[in-house]
């Protein structure tokens, strides 16, 4: 659901940090809703106590500043939020591959659920705990004396928009915090599959309320957060049952044996012309001794000269042991770049290639072979 997006330049604790395309439109829808809404957010405001003059801050640009500086908030508060998953799931050996900021907030991909029974409770946990710890810290920044009414304003609304934010990532539905929490607990009961089938069925429930609340009241962001939902729940169940699948089997069960490649001083005319006949969507190239040294895809032929070496076309691949353990070198390849892994024998030689739908024809065939090995 998540496309690749902008790598921002800085990595907090070492964690990549992205901007998904929709970011770039949900930020100024954001800032728009709270700038629009100023007037309203001082009111509540002073019902809690807190004493604002909402004329100045509804004049002018001023509830347009303050509602960009409000969006910003937001997001980085989320980014604290996922960099709290990030931090415990370290306790747990498990590394986080990066940190995406999107329409419907942010998503830490871990490179592995925690192998530890109960360990994805505390993972999933140390989100809410950290938004909560958080919004305690900003509603006591406001009662600083001195501060102004702008920044009291964007700091309470933040206050308040993070604890919200923990409650809600409490919800028992999946791919929500509270959601991991309750398919972790499951699991001791359960077995993962079976939990992370209820835990499913809990989630789509919750997505069904959650709908059916936004529509009643117009709230299309709510819609949306259901409809997610709805298709994570489904998309966990059927992960679970391919980490099953995958338990004990090797890389060499899934590849493609024995690839065509090249070797760096193809041309794109000749790569165009083996293509006509051996049509393939990417060709490795090869070293004199056997070892990949990269790929070359087919769309990246088009527009190209024929006199262009595969030296200068391939682009960087992976490689993993033909041997390896297959669920290992499944999340080596969801992450890769290349969308493929090139797969070597001891001696590093390309025996052959991994790719997404190699993946998938093998789930298929083993499920159609009741999961016996090939």
């Amino acid at each position: 659901m998540i496309g690749r997006g902008w790598r921002l330049p800085f990595r907090p604790f070492g964690v990549p940090i992205e901007l998904d395309p929709s970011f770039a439109l949900v930020l100024p829808l954001f800032a728009w809703l709270i700038g629009s809404q100023v007037a309203a957010y001082a009111e509540l405001l002073g019902s809690l106590g807190l004493e604002l003059d909402p004329e100045p801050l509804t004049r002018g640009a001023t509830p347009w500043l303050l509602g960009l500086a409000g969006a910003l908030g937001l997001f980085t508060s989320v980014l604290v939020h996922e960099l709290g998953h990030a931090l415990v799931a370290r306790l747990y050996g498990v590394k986080t591959l990066r940190i995406t900021l999107w329409f419907l907030g942010g998503v830490a991909q871990l490179d592995d659920l925690p192998k530890r029974r109960g360990a994805e409770a505390v993972v999933a946990i140390a989100g809410p705990i950290t938004s909560a710890l958080l919004s305690l810290g900003l509603a006591a920044l406001v009662r600083l004396e001195g501060l102004a009414d702008g920044a009291a304003f964007v700091v309470s609304y933040l206050a308040i928009t993070n604890a919200g934010l923990a409650l809600f990532n409490l919800l028992p539905a999946l791919p929500l915090d509270g959601g991991r929490v309750l398919r972790s607990l499951l699991v001791f009961a359960l077995g993962e599959e079976r939990a992370t089938a209820v835990a499913s069925g809990i989630s789509r429930a919750v997505a069904v309320l959650l709908g059916v609340y936004g529509f009643l009241t117009f709230q299309v962001f709510l819609l949306a957060i259901a409809f997610f939902i709805d298709a994570a729940g489904r998309a966990e169940v059927t992960a679970a049952r391919a980490r099953r699948a995958f338990a004990g089997r090797r890389v060499r069960e899934a590849m493609t044996p024995e690839p065509i490649a090249v070797d760096l001083a193809w041309t794109a005319g000749q790569l165009r012309r083996l293509s006509s006949f051996r049509s393939h969507a990417a060709y490795p190239v090869t070293s004199v001794d056997g070892a990949p040294l990269g790929v070359v895809r087919a769309v990246d032929l088009d527009g190209v000269d024929d006199a262009t070496s595969a030296a200068d076309l391939m682009r960087p691949v992976e490689a993993v042991r033909a041997d390896a353990d297959l669920d290992d070198a499944v999340r080596q390849l969801a992450s890769t770049a290349a969308g493929r892994l090139a797969v070597v024998d001891p001696e590093g030689r390309l025996v052959g290639l991994l790719t997404k739908t190699d993946v998938v024809r093998w789930l298929q065939e083993t499920a159609r072979d009741g999961g016996a090995t090939r």
